[in-house]
């Protein structure tokens, strides 16, 4: 178990937060506190078969003090494992299951099992299997049709459900939920606008939930006392013609007032564009955003059983907060236990400003669309918790460290290297660390990024490092400081570049620093697609400016995580903000003069007041080559190795600090 941190008092957390910290028993299961891990897919899966890595994550989790782990959902049937790591309910996974709970139970949190079937979006590439609805209506445009589901079919599904549940009891989970929501199978035959079935399982309200409930009456059926059984939904599809959050209230109550259920889950969306995005909502969206309608849902239940909630609860003082209200027996912060496992251990600790911030950048459920295991920016350990334990090695022989560059590679590299007890002393150019990150967290809705910062430079003090600003490094500067080890990590630089027939050009960090936009026109020439050409239009047009963004890529902004692209399109549209993908653009007196090359012709807009060029990025990596040829080794890290996104550069930063 976790240890007190040195000259904490473990009983400030409990007074500070005594909601999310007291205890709670949800089913006739006893929690330690009421914050849980929400069920999420992990993609460690091998053959759909759970896997150590399975084990040791959540453990780790289970470790660091959470109430109640859910792992991730067991997809019930060969059509619904569209995830390359996917977990099946095979019984072929039992004894692995099995370990997964004795490692969640014996740190002291109670485990339970999500089971689902993802329906007509589990487009199976691996099994090669089509894949199953309750229509043949795709979930999204060039997304496959789904068959549709015949009365033996959904019995076989039923059925499914049931083996599953079997499974998962046998395994020793101590409660398992149904998944009712997210555009899964049954939010499929729940919502109007995936559901077109004329027969009793269509139609009116209680029709669409009849298939639903049926599953759900099987495996109460089928576990009887054994375990609670709960149940997942989403409050609102955020879909037009969808599910609805008065259609999602009568159905809460519907389901909580007829069966014996032992908790009712909530958060939002469907699994369809953009409503997933809002799922997973990025720091865009702010704390929170869907309490209100999680609140609703809660309302219409009156009491009748416990209430979860999640959707960016990324701090325990919200959490707390929103505990105090007595809405809700519990609140998922899922995001924020993956950027930090050991989260409720440290609040316990009193320790709160060691904990590593959840910045909600959704490079964690981008992994997972990608068909890769799970990751995340601000955690590189995860899913590496058996080769990176969270405490790590402290060096037999400590080594003076000189770490070039203040952004977030070397921000993490002179970290780890000081936290394992080298002599670290960080160098960088500007007045402020952060590198990209004073750029980026000038964007609307980007100001989170500089949580990244600010708990590094606590880390960087912990540790005792020696920071240095305003302290530009040359060849002879660093020979001279005669540090063991160099690390490089001095990014990318974005050059100036002119546009010929433009009145004004601005790069990203100047257009961020204009006092007013308002009446303005701006284009945007996007040649990187990454998170500098989304939040600068946003910016903009939220600052009264009218804005057009052209970018040579055939989707906007690929660089962007693709649930929160999803968002993040949907507000520049929103906003009047125009995209003009797989385009250029030509500049003169009369006109800016836009080609697209997937049609022929050209469009010819007015002359714009600013442009603002967002070029692909160089690597300075001048410094290291040069010291290369000076004799000095050198370890490149980050953008100045290559410039990619902040995913790459932690962990590169980490990884060289664990090597050190």
């Amino acid at each position: 178990m976790a240890t007190t941190a040195r000259g904490a008092d473990p009983a400030s957390g409990a007074a500070r937060y005594p909601h999310a910290l007291a205890p709670v028993t949800i089913g006739g299961v006893p929690l330690r506190n009421r914050i849980f891990v929400s069920a999420h897919t992990t993609n460690f899966g091998r053959d759909f078969l759970p896997t150590d890595r399975h084990v040791a994550y959540h453990r780790e989790r289970a470790r660091g003090g959470a109430g109640l782990i859910m792992t991730e959902p067991l997809r019930v049937h060969e059509t619904s494992l569209g995830r390359a790591g996917g977990l099946s309910g095979d019984e072929r996974g039992l004894p692995m299951l099995e370990r997964i709970v004795t490692a969640v139970r014996d740190e002291g949190a109670a485990v339970f099992s999500q089971l689902t079937h993802a329906g007509r979006h589990s487009e199976n590439p691996f099994l090669r299997t089509a894949s199953w609805g309750p229509s043949p209506r795709r979930f999204t445009a060039g997304g496959q049709t789904p068959h549709a589901m015949t009365r033996a079919d959904m019995t076989a599904v039923r059925d499914a459900y049931v083996a599953a549940a079997r499974v998962a009891v046998r395994a020793g989970f101590q409660g398992l939920e149904i998944h009712f929501g997210h555009g899964h199978l049954l939010h499929q035959f729940i919502s109007p606008a995936s559901n077109a079935r004329t027969d009793a399982y269509g139609g009116d309200e209680d029709g669409r939930l009849r298939y639903p409930l049926e599953v759900l009456d099987a495996v109460l059926d089928a576990v009887g006392a054994a375990v609670p059984v709960g149940v997942r939904m989403s409050a609102d599809e955020l879909l037009p013609g969808g599910q609805d959050l008065a259609s999602g209230c009568r159905i809460a109550a519907a389901v909580t007032s007829t069966r014996p259920i032992a908790f009712l889950n909530v958060s939002v969306s469907s699994y369809t564009v953009p409503s997933v995005g809002h799922h997973v909502a990025d720091m865009s969206e702010g704390p929170a955003p869907y309490l209100p309608q999680e609140q609703a849902v809660a309302a219409a239940v009156a009491g009748a059983v416990p209430v979860l909630a999640a959707c960016r609860f990324t701090d325990i003082a919200t959490a707390d907060k929103v505990l105090a209200e007595g809405t809700f027996a519990a609140l998922a912060m899922t995001r924020a236990h993956i950027a930090d496992p050991h989260l409720v251990r440290k609040v316990q600790a009193g320790a709160e400003n060691t904990v590593r911030p959840c910045v909600s950048c959704n490079f964690c459920i981008g992994e997972i669309a990608g068909h890769r295991p799970i990751t995340c920016m601000m955690n590189p350990r995860v899913g590496r918790e058996q080769e990176w334990p969270e405490a790590v090695e402290a060096v037999a022989e400590p080594r003076s460290v000189l770490v070039v560059g203040g952004g977030p590679a070397g921000l993490e590299a002179a970290a780890i290297s000081a936290e394992r007890g080298h002599r670290v002393e960080l160098w960088e150019a500007a007045d402020e660390l952060g590198g990209q990150l004073r750029t980026g967290r000038r964007g609307s809705g980007r100001g989170d990024l500089d949580l990244l910062r600010e708990s590094a430079e606590r880390r960087l003090a912990a540790a005792n490092a020696v920071v240095d600003t305003d302290r530009a490094a040359d060849v002879s500067s660093v020979r001279e400081h005669g540090a063991d080890v160099v690390v490089i990590a001095a990014g990318a630089a974005r050059p100036a570049r002119a546009v010929p027939g433009a009145r004004r050009t601005l790069s990203v960090a100047q257009a961020l620093g204009e006092p007013e936009w308002r009446g303005l026109t701006a284009l945007v020439l996007d040649d990187e697609g990454s998170w500098a050409g989304a939040s600068v239009a946003e910016t903009m047009a939220r600052a009264g400016a009218t804005v057009t963004v052209v970018t040579a890529t055939p989707t906007a902004f690929p660089g962007v995580s693709e649930y929160s692209r999803m968002t993040a399109v949907q507000r520049l549209r929103e906003l009047g903000v125009d995209l003009w993908t797989s385009s250029r653009v030509d500049l003169d007196d009369t006109a800016a003069v836009v080609t697209r090359s997937l049609v022929s012709g050209t469009v010819r807009l007015p002359v714009p007041d600013v442009v603002v060029v967002v070029d692909v990025p160089d690597a300075a990596d001048r410094l290291a080559v040069e010291l290369q040829d000076a004799g000095v080794p050198v370890h490149l890290i980050g953008d100045a190795l290559a410039p990619r996104s902040l995913l790459e550069a932690v962990y590169e930063g980490h990884r060289v600090g664990r090597a050190l």
